[in-house]
């Protein structure tokens, strides 16, 4: 292993040995001196300010407190945490266009490449020195590039992909044995479901341009999806009323819960009150479920099913993550490279995906928590990266048209020919 690598394990192992002396309290808040680690190396005096994409009583920010308390008492280093939350994605810009004082940050990895690329300085170099491609997952790492013009301006973390999340438990009494492949196999189970007397399906608001999205997807394939939206040629895609029948069919079938689209998360909770078994959507779902309604679920996983005569199968999902960008305004780079390695790696990696049953990023970390596990078997071999509902909502200019056609589509108060003509006379 390269020299910094090495300085980043033995850094982590000097951690251990410091929280276990200190009987392993971390602190759940970000107010703690600069300069006064609380044992082991003496102060540097050096303070970074991290601006975080959590809130303060999440699991994620919980562990990363912990590895910041850990990091301080190793080397001497303060790590200034500013609990910012979602909102992160709106504030970063206009503070940094401000000289605000930010040495690193984070938030959806695509994102900070791609709209936060003008502040970012490039790790590659440091990255290489440390031998950190060696621990990461390529595909995340190979999208970082390709979206900063071959540079590693980002560090991803906490991977995240998306399919048909599911209760085993139903799906036994239901007597299915397998997990359905292709769509008529998904509706065979959906049928077996409902026969068994609970809702095979159900979405929130959120979630309906995601269910459109994958369909027609998988007929077509992501590119050919965004020209159909960028250039308004509904009418001309024939696919594109296909899936919109797959999906309103769903809805006319009885699939689909009664209440779905629902809002916010009551949908996707009416998997832990046990009245619906499936949904679509990214893996962080098994914990926001149980986290919201206490039930832990015995999940299955499984990708979107292909359709006949389609492209895409189950090797293209959305595969994404959080990511770590640096300032590079800062004047402590390597410092913020150092910490954010002691994240993306080895126990705090690990620790986290335990915290929030979430995938680990480090590749060394092959255990997986239970609730995700379903996922592991299809995900290294998802090989083309889906964006959110496969980028239907990137276009600002259709983005409202779309999301209103589809919420009636499925609330069976448009047909799909007429989503297809009224997207079309959108341009």
């Amino acid at each position: 292993m390269k020299k910094l690598f090495v300085r980043s394990a033995a850094a982590a192992a000097a951690l251990t040995m410091l929280l276990t002396g200190c009987g392993g309290a971390a602190s759940d808040s970000s107010t703690a001196s600069a300069g006064t680690p609380a044992s082991g190396a003496e102060s540097t005096g050096k303070e970074l300010t991290y601006w975080s994409m959590w809130n303060s009583t999440e699991g994620q920010a919980k562990v990363i407190q912990e590895a910041a308390d850990a990091y301080e008492a190793a080397t001497g280093v303060h790590i200034n945490i500013e609990w910012k939350g979602r909102d992160i994605k709106t504030l970063i810009g206009p503070a940094l266009d401000a000289g605000e004082k930010v040495d690193f940050f984070d938030t959806d990895y695509m994102i900070n490449a791609q709209q936060n690329g003008k502040y970012l300085a490039d790790l590659t170099d440091m990255a290489a020195a440390a031998g950190y491609e060696e621990h990461a997952l390529p595909i995340l790492v190979e999208n970082v590039k390709s979206w900063a013009d071959g540079k590693l301006t980002v560090i991803p973390y906490q991977p995240y992909t998306t399919g048909v999340w599911y209760d085993k438990a139903m799906f036994e009494n239901a007597g299915i044995t397998e997990t359905p492949t292709t769509w008529e196999e998904f509706l065979n189970v959906c049928e077996q479901l409902k026969a068994s007397g609970v809702n095979a399906i159900t979405c929130n608001s959120d979630g309906v341009s995601l269910l459109y999205g994958y369909q027609l997807a998988r007929y077509i394939g992501q590119d050919k999806v965004l020209e159909t939206l960028d250039n308004a040629t509904w009418s001309e895609v024939p696919e594109a009323k296909q899936a919109a029948d797959d999906i309103r069919s769903l809805f006319e079938k009885g699939y689909m819960s009664e209440y779905a689209p629902a809002q916010y998360p009551d949908g996707q909770n009416e998997i832990g009150f046990g009245e619906s078994c499936m949904i679509l959507n990214a893996s962080w779902i098994p914990n926001e479920i149980v986290q919201n309604t206490g039930t832990e679920v015995d999940w299955g996983f499984f990708p979107w099913p292909s359709v006949e005569g389609g492209v895409d199968g189950a090797e293209a999902a959305m595969v994404g993550a959080q990511g770590f960008g640096i300032v590079d305004k800062s004047e402590y780079k390597q410092e913020a490279f150092d910490f954010i390695m002691t994240l993306a790696t080895g126990e705090y990696d690990l620790k986290m995906a335990e915290a929030v049953s979430s995938i680990p990023a480090d590749t060394a970390n092959t255990q997986w928590p239970a609730a995700v596990m379903g996922a592991e078997p299809y995900f290294k071999n998802m090989t083309k990266t889906y964006q959110w509902a496969v980028g239907l909502e990137n276009n600002a200019t259709y983005k409202d048209t779309l999301l209103d056609c589809l919420g009636k589509l499925v609330k069976l108060e448009m047909t799909s020919q007429e989503l297809v003509d009224t997207m079309t006379a959108a341009k």
